[in-house]
């Protein structure tokens, strides 16, 4: 074996091969059969893989091909393809007892037996040993198995093993981290987790540690942030944890002052400034006290429902289709609205207004305003933006005054 050079084979976040820290330059596309045998075969180096596996990986439901000589040409072909790299000129692809191996006299290092090779390692170890063999499966995970191969039945098998033991590992770490009050490296690992998965929740660990820090703007930023994405992307709320902070803010063990001036202080500090699009969660409890202050003052207000539709009338409308128009809409609002109005994205097509001390005849006015400049913005294209306006009176029919 040479023991001075050596093949680095990559697969979490895309397929690269370096050999003697160059590139290795494949010249098939990463679907195709040769390929995907190679990528079976690195996965599943040290065990190899058997034949009947290979065969349901490659071909599946291809009943209708002679499967045997066809993996024999794709053994042929793979052999070929690896000839034509910078690799030394070896056979590489083995036959031992009806399992197929990739074997190397060269060191061959895979991150994804690594990263299994260290999470045994650490279910062996304890305390700052097992924290930084955790951290190195953290650093070697730079993203999903195999991400060109989506909808190959091993592939998301293995796919889906590679993400538990990085979430586990991660969720360790946090928790560890948690315990020494090292909120800043908790938010840049859970950072990077949630660009690969922004819908695995790491938000939430996010949120933790920016309202433990007492960054409420912050943390109140991230909610919007996340409400947007998962009403674009998924026509759902954003996670239960991340929405429960709102509502319990008392649960907080940083919420603490020494007297009122570190009250005023934190009350300046998280101000925000409006109109303002705030979380949903939020805006109820807007609603809430609106609707309270008009029982007792008869304050008039007004809800104001807009909602972007094609204007030939077509419904249900798909998640990226208005992702961009619902940003302009959003900058409409805040340069259209008075600074005591707030707003909230209502669905992935709908933000909804409240106009306090405004008429119907008022709000018909803001509304006509909203219309015209987002026309004005969007040009020509097949949007239409309804704006309903609803009066106090109609708001407060069905809610009943607290007895004296």
């Amino acid at each position: 074996m040479d023991s001075g050079k050596r093949l680095m084979v990559y697969m979490l976040g895309g397929f690269e091969m370096y050999f003697d820290g160059a590139p290795i330059q494949l010249k098939k596309k990463l679907t195709a059969k040769p390929l995907l045998l190679l990528q079976l075969l690195l996965n599943n180096r040290e065990a190899g893989v058997s034949r009947r596996t290979v065969i349901e990986a490659l071909y599946g439901e291809e009943t209708q091909i002679d499967t045997a000589n066809s993996l024999n040409a794709t053994v042929s072909q793979l052999r070929r393809i690896l000839k034509e790299t910078r690799l030394p000129q070896e056979n590489y692809i083995h036959v031992r007892m009806d399992r197929y191996f990739f074997e190397s006299s060269f060191l061959t290092w895979v991150d994804t037996e690594a990263v299994t090779v260290l999470r045994q390692e650490a279910d062996l170890a304890s305390g700052d040993q097992r924290l930084e063999l955790l951290y190195q499966i953290c650093d070697l995970y730079h993203g999903r198995f195999l991400p060109e191969l989506d909808g190959e039945i091993w592939v998301e098998i293995a796919r889906a093993d590679y993400q538990r033991l990085y979430r586990d590992s991660l969720n360790e770490i946090c928790n560890s981290l948690k315990e020494r009050g090292a909120y800043d490296e908790i938010l840049r690992l859970t950072g990077v987790a949630a660009k690969v998965f922004p819908f695995d929740e790491w938000q939430v660990w996010q949120q933790e540690c920016l309202v433990h820090q007492g960054r409420i703007k912050e943390a109140y930023e991230l909610y919007r942030q996340v409400e947007k994405l998962y009403l674009t992307e998924l026509d759902a709320p954003p996670p239960e944890r991340m929405r429960s902070r709102f509502r319990n803010p008392e649960k907080e063990p940083w919420r603490k002052a020494e007297n009122i001036g570190a009250v005023r202080r934190w009350l300046r500090d998280s101000d925000l400034d409006g109109p303002y699009c705030i979380p949903f969660p939020s805006f109820l409890y807007m609603y809430s006290l609106i609707t309270r202050l008009n029982s007792i003052t008869d304050t008039p207000f007004c809800l104001l429902l807009c909602t972007l539709s094609i204007s030939d009338g077509r419904t249900n409308p798909t998640a990226r289709e208005y992702h961009a128009a619902m940003e302009q809409l959003e900058g409409v609002l805040e340069k259209s609205l008075r600074w005591e109005d707030v707003f909230t994205r209502y669905s992935r097509s709908q933000f909804l207004v409240t106009l306090l001390g405004a008429s119907e005849e008022n709000s018909g006015v803001v509304a006509n305003r909203i219309r015209q400049r987002f026309g004005d913005l969007i040009g020509e294209r097949r949007l239409r933006l309804d704006c309903q306006v609803m009066r106090a009176e109609e708001l407060m029919t069905e809610k009943k005054k607290p007895e004296a």
